[in-house]
């Protein structure tokens, strides 16, 4: 791992988990670290929905149930289909594109004692594309993009 970059920090207030802008996103396996405002949004989510990533704005008092079907086998995992509990109970549905977004830093979501993927591993592949210059990173959360302007300079 290139000990020059500094990669993110798991949240703060979890312990596990990848804050962005007032959220914080948690593999399945550790939803239990939100309480109450997960339970609650659990009882609204349809018993059938399979979900793999917890995303909970705690300002906002929203839960998003979000599938990622390739979240232990792909170095950067799709965003599925996903349901949005919000504070009042309503939800929304949203169905994941054509142009998928796809998570970073996977390894945020748990901890290094997980076992579905190689923590250590995912901990490198995000020093390697972060030691990349001139990465748009406001457009890297879409698969097309990803794949067309920074998959071919890591395999370089």
């Amino acid at each position: 791992m290139d000990r020059n970059v500094k990669l993110p920090v798991r949240s703060r207030r979890y312990g596990i988990g990848k804050d962005i802008a007032g959220a914080v996103y948690l593999h399945r396996r550790y939803e239990g670290l939100l309480g109450e405002p997960l339970e609650a949004a659990k009882r609204h989510l349809p018993a059938d929905f399979e979900y793999t990533v917890v995303k909970y704005v705690e300002g906002e008092g929203k839960v998003s149930f979000l599938q990622s079907p390739d979240f232990d086998s792909a170095t950067e995992p799709t965003v599925g289909d996903s349901i949005l509990v919000h504070a009042d109970g309503r939800i929304t549905r949203r169905r994941a594109g054509a142009d998928p977004e796809i998570y970073h830093h996977k390894w945020l979501f748990v901890a290094d004692d997980y076992d579905g993927f190689d923590v250590e591993a995912s901990k490198r592949r995000s020093a390697a594309w972060l030691s990349l210059s001139g990465i748009d990173k406001r457009r890297i959360g879409r698969r097309s993009f990803w794949q067309e302007n920074v998959l071919p300079r890591l395999e370089e």
